[in-house]
């Protein structure tokens, strides 16, 4: 709160005990109602000179900051469940046409939602630049926390020789690294310039792996394809989006989250369309991750590559599904040793002997039964 907002509610709190103590002697000296109406009487002259002068009157220090907070609306909320990008008044922004330009291109950005924020994030006048910063980068924290959005945008706009630039500034709910805090955009025309979309996905994937992360690991055991769906076909809008442009190390991480999603979504609801779009995509990510530069990465996928064909396999008729699987777990158990990580050489052992216990089932002899009988000695 500014300087002078404070001293003038100090002034207000100050003549509130004045009016009170008069209050209290009138009453004593005429009784309740005598001072009653005088109190009275004197709030209605006051009102009504500081109606007939407000022109004058709101320009008074501390003023205008009392004015803001009471004409300012409450906070909109995000609609829960859905990725939503929150954006707060920029300063210094004439007329809010930069705000204008910038909520009307996210309009057509797929895959989230845009929510506008009654409030401005003001960039402290005075002070050291770090202090500024730190000042405005909480009240953008607290805005953010108050929407429950995902990302809060705010910023300035700075004009020169008639060209104006906005410099944007990014709070995502979640910590993320590998993403931009901050940006200075020049609309080119009517419209935003390809850094900026690309700033801003790159924001949304990082998040986009936390949210799914939290659904599927965090709520692990628990029913939850219902908050999976609608998440689901914002993150398949968002890979699809001709807009901004992921490096390859996000845009993997985005669609192996995405597959990790569908693989649930398919066990959960027996949606077999999810299972297959899993495997799928399980597949496209294990061409951009190396077995030699992240061998233990590599086998994660391989692994819950084989769980979504094991389900699938399960609920198919014939073996295919689960031959893949089995190739799949044997191909993770190559750098899930038993030295390296034993928890995660147990489980994929234990995922083999499954994939071959319901290829022996399905097959004529004992062979397949026998090699699931040993996988699971040796898990």
């Amino acid at each position: 709160m500014a300087e002078q907002e404070k001293n003038f509610l100090q002034q207000l709190t100050d003549s509130v005990s004045g009016w009170k103590e008069t209050f209290d002697q009138l009453r004593d000296r005429f009784g309740w109602l005598v001072a009653g109406v005088l109190l009275l009487a004197a709030v209605i002259a006051a009102s009504f000179y500081i109606w007939s002068n407000w022109k004058d009157f709101k320009d008074r220090p501390g003023i205008e900051g009392v004015v803001k907070r009471v004409k300012r609306r409450a906070i909109d909320k995000a609609p829960a469940g859905v990725l939503t990008i929150a954006v707060a008044h920029l300063q210094d922004d004439e007329g809010r046409k930069q705000e204008k330009l910038l909520l009307d291109e996210l309009k057509h950005f797929d895959g989230v939602e845009t929510l506008t924020v009654d409030h401005t994030v003001e960039w402290p006048a005075s002070g050291p630049e770090q202090v500024k910063k730190k000042k405005a980068e909480e009240d953008a924290r607290r805005v953010l926390w108050q929407t429950g959005a995902d990302v809060l945008i705010w910023g300035s706009v700075v004009s020169l020789s008639g060209k104006s630039a906005m410099r944007l500034y990014w709070t995502p709910a979640r910590d993320v690294s590998g993403a931009k805090s901050t940006g200075k955009y020049q609309p080119e025309t009517f419209a935003l310039p390809s850094e900026f979309w690309s700033d801003l996905k790159q924001i949304l994937g990082l998040l986009t792996q936390s949210r799914i992360a939290a659904l599927t690991f965090d709520q692990s055991g628990h029913y939850v394809a219902d908050k999976l769906a609608p998440l689901i076909a914002q993150v398949r809008a968002l890979v699809q989006s001709q807009e901004g442009v992921w490096n390859p190390e996000t845009l993997a991480g985005v669609q192996f989250g995405l597959a990790d999603a569908l693989k649930l979504d398919g066990e959960q609801s027996g949606n077999n369309e999810s299972l297959a779009e899993s495997i799928a995509l399980y597949r496209k990510v294990l061409d951009e991750y190396s077995r030699v530069l992240v061998p233990l990465d590599w086998a994660k996928i391989q692994n819950d590559l084989g769980l979504a064909l094991w389900r699938l396999g399960e609920r198919e008729s014939g073996t295919a599904r689960l031959e893949e699987a089995a190739a799949a777990f044997r191909e993770a158990l190559q750098e899930y040793t038993r030295e390296r990580v034993p928890l995660e050489w147990a489980g994929a052992q234990m995922n083999l002997g499954n994939a071959l216990w319901r290829l022996g089932e399905r097959e004529s002899g004992t062979a397949r039964l026998e090699e699931a009988v040993a996988a699971f000695r040796e898990a």
